[in-house]
């Protein structure tokens, strides 16, 4: 017999869409990192200014793990510290 899910029909389809969120921030800053860059000015503030935060509903929190995560899986600088937001 299978077990009914306690999570909510909301709660599943708020995480799926972030998770489709983070995966498509992932691709764009594969796409447009420069690998050999140290500064977070160069990939993590442009992620999280012009693509993240323009996305209904997000937040700085999520943005910034998902931004951090693309930036360090391309090779570029990701979030230089917890509390930087790049202005958010």
């Amino acid at each position: 017999m299978l077990a009914a899910s306690t999570r909510s029909p909301w709660a599943m389809a708020w995480s799926g869409s972030m998770a489709a969120v983070a995966l498509m921030l992932m691709v764009a800053i594969t796409a447009e990192a420069d690998a050999s860059s140290e500064d977070p000015q160069l990939c993590y503030c442009p992620c999280m200014k012009d693509q993240c935060m323009t996305i209904e509903g997000a937040t700085r929190e999520v943005c910034a793990a998902a931004c951090d995560q693309g930036c360090r899986d391309s090779g570029a600088a990701g979030q230089p510290n917890h509390y930087e937001f790049c202005g958010f």
